[in-house]
């Protein structure tokens, strides 16, 4: 069985931006687990465990599926918790950008997922990149404080180019992330056109 899960790959900019978040939050937050910002993704789909043939019928949807869409751009915008800020179970980075193209891709897999059995997700899909999770589920005032008076200036776009199905080995040290195959937005390559990050 393969723990895995499909996400989009952040470039090395953005990784140390969130680490420099990271860095900012951490300091009297006790009790929560800090992501390391090498292993922060954006998670379109969590497969959990499955068996090979299924990871193999997950990549040709994903194949088909992507040579539809085109590259986009998206950029880091705010930071948030979930369910809310004052008893935080999740903290993340929230994204700006071309959300609509990122909204439409996923609906695009979901479709294709449910259309090789893999049921569709129950949850509204909100994009974002996890930062912590709160394991005491306790209230946090030196993190409240941050999180409500954020100020962070919105920062220069990426550009999304392929997503990448992964492979998650849980160990004592925290789970070991490895790319199964990657697909590439076919698009730009059709119309030869080019995103505003590109040019």
């Amino acid at each position: 069985m393969i723990r895995s899960f499909l996400a989009v790959d952040l470039p090395p900019a953005v990784k140390e931006r969130l680490a420099g978040i990271i860095a900012l939050l951490q300091p009297g937050s006790s009790g929560i687990k800090w992501v390391n910002p090498d292993q922060v993704h954006l998670t379109l789909k969590f497969f959990g465990s499955i068996p090979q043939e299924t990871v193999d019928r997950i990549a040709g949807a994903v194949s088909e599926t992507m040579r539809l869409g085109r590259p986009f751009d998206l950029n880091l915008r705010g930071v948030g918790g979930f369910p809310n800020i004052r008893r935080p179970r999740v903290i993340w980075a929230g994204l700006g950008g071309n959300l609509a193209e990122l909204q439409n891709l996923w609906l695009r897999l979901e479709e294709a997922f449910f259309g090789i059995g893999i049921p569709r997700e129950t949850r509204p899909f909100h994009p974002h990149l996890t930062l912590g999770r709160n394991k005491t589920g306790a209230p946090n005032e030196k993190l409240f404080l941050s999180l409500s008076h954020w100020n962070e200036p919105e920062v220069e776009p990426f550009v999304v180019r392929d997503l990448h199905l992964f492979k998650s080995d849980l160990r004592p040290g925290g789970p070991i992330y490895s790319v199964i195959q990657s697909f590439p937005l076919r698009g730009l390559e059709e119309s030869g056109s080019l995103s505003s990050a590109e040019k």
